[in-house]
């Protein structure tokens, strides 16, 4: 009897740095993939061979909004069928530094009106998440059905 391969899971980081007081965050308009197009979401992208999920969230970050942030903590992982996704929070007082860098804007929302925008679905509640993380056990872990 003959075992197939697994294929190993795409992974991906993504990160939200909110300003010192957790009123401001800062996200990306998605132009890709398609089902994310003009929508925000956090910064973040594919994880690279030999990269750990921290260092894919300070690559990505650095690339898409030009800083270079190397306090980020993992709160939060979405694994599903064939991807999985280590989310980060960071607090910094450079988070109104962001500038876009790519084709996707960088915008800087306030927390309180984050419903106003046209968000994917899951920065819903992974921006609360990150924001009341004290008593959390970390990483929470979301498995998709």
């Amino acid at each position: 009897m003959s075992s197939s391969p697994t294929t190993p899971p795409k992974t991906y980081a993504c990160g939200f740095m909110f300003s010192p007081n957790r009123s401001r965050v800062v996200l990306i308009e998605k132009r890709r993939p398609l089902w994310q197009a003009g929508l925000l979401n956090g910064v973040g992208g594919k994880i690279e061979p030999g990269e750990t999920p921290l260092e894919a969230m300070r690559r990505e970050f650095r690339e898409e909004t030009g800083i270079d942030h190397a306090d980020w903590t993992r709160f939060a992982t979405h694994v599903g069928p064939g991807f999985e996704v280590s989310y980060f929070y960071a607090d910094s007082a450079i988070y109104d530094c962001a500038a876009t860098k790519t084709d996707e804007p960088v915008v800087i929302v306030e927390v309180a009106e984050l419903t106003r925008y046209p968000l994917v679905a899951s920065v819903g509640y992974l921006v609360p998440l990150a924001i009341e993380r004290e008593g959390l056990q970390l990483p929470v872990l979301f498995r998709a059905a």
